[in-house]
């Protein structure tokens, strides 16, 4: 991995599922089975590897732990990169036209429930067809990935398609979808 490439930080189950993903830097919220909170910073070591407060883990013993103990844990902080996000095309689901020779708008798959999921087109969507949610068919290929099904709802704004009302994520759609505020503090 080059020193400018960007670095993410798996999570996953005790059975290798992955839950999510973190940038190098973000917090994880840990609620333990007496409902006390702990926020912690981590860090990337290595694909397998992280640094989660002061201690190093193997991924997969992390989550054991966490297990072990009865804990749940979940990101503070979300990807804003939207080219991290699978990318699918939605013009032959959707019948989006687009003029000869012009590109078609690239839609990421920001979040996804256990049947739905939600794209963002960055730049070049048609008017009111910026965010998707749509349904999602089983693969013929394999049994982790899916295909895009009906088009539930189009729209162009995040107000106008309330992705709560379906079980997503809006902290990390609305990471991954607006402009990020300038800082004026220290990065982590």
């Amino acid at each position: 991995m080059s020193e400018n490439q960007k670095k993410y930080i798996r999570f996953i189950s005790s059975h290798y599922k992955t839950l999510f993903y973190l940038p190098d830097g973000g917090r994880i919220r840990i609620t333990y089975s007496d409902g006390k909170q702990d926020d912690k910073v981590c860090r990337f070591a290595d694909e397998y590897h992280t640094r989660i407060g002061f201690f190093h883990y193997h991924i997969c013993e992390f989550a054991e732990r966490m297990e072990q103990i009865g804990a749940k844990y979940e990101p503070l902080d979300y990807i804003r990169e939207p080219e991290f996000y699978r990318e699918v095309l939605m013009t032959r689901v959707a019948g989006i036209e687009t003029p000869a020779g012009a590109k078609h708008p690239s839609y990421y798959v920001i979040d996804e429930t256990d049947d739905l999921g939600f794209t963002f087109a960055p730049k070049g969507a048609p008017k009111g067809r910026r965010y998707c949610i749509f349904k999602k068919l089983p693969s013929e290929y394999t049994l982790e990935d899916y295909r895009i099904g009906e088009v539930l709802l189009w729209s162009g704004t995040l107000r106008d398609i309330r992705p709560q009302d379906y079980g997503f994520n809006v902290a990390k759609i609305k990471t991954a979808a607006q402009r990020p505020r300038i800082r004026d503090q220290p990065e982590r």
